[in-house]
């Protein structure tokens, strides 16, 4: 790989034999991936923290607690399966993107909430999104990072 000038005496942009050297985003890609999928990590296990709170709020008894906790959990993990083939077919990056805007509709339909019954199927929702997030990203990562990439280290041998 050589440089070539600009005619200011200072390099332009890396080049092959056979054309400019495309910039390396995978690292940026990585950050997006790794916030899409600190959303739906965070989102699973926030609502027992702020259970206590949202019963105290909506009036819930146990029973729709018990809904409004599990119900993002069993369809993320019933939907895992599926959404994983589904993005084998159309495309990690749509599935990305379309789980994190159904994701993101059923986040703000649980922040308009007014009942257990809409706070249970924006969870539902929500689930949903989730279930398209993780395997999308999990693949992409995989994809995308090859060889010493996977093998990066901080540091010395410990």
């Amino acid at each position: 790989m050589s440089t070539q000038s600009d005619g200011t005496g200072q390099p332009s942009s890396p080049r092959t034999a056979q054309g400019p050297v495309a910039p390396d985003h995978r690292w940026a890609g990585l950050f997006v991936l790794a916030t899409a999928l600190s959303m739906i990590v965070l989102d699973g296990t926030i609502v027992g923290v702020a259970l206590p709170t949202i019963i105290e709020d909506l009036h819930l008894d146990l029973g729709d607690a018990q809904w409004v906790n599990a119900s993002y959990s069993v369809v993320f993990a019933a939907l895992l399966l599926t959404t994983g083939r589904l993005g084998d077919r159309l495309g990690r990056r749509n599935m990305l993107l379309g789980g994190v805007v159904v994701f993101l509709a059923g986040s703000l339909l649980a922040s308009q909430a007014d009942d257990a019954g809409t706070l249970v199927v924006a969870r539902l929702i929500q689930g949903v999104g989730g279930a398209f997030v993780l395997p999308a990203t999990l693949s992409t990562v995989n994809a995308t990072f090859r060889g010493k990439d996977r093998a990066v280290r901080s540091g010395g041998r410990g």
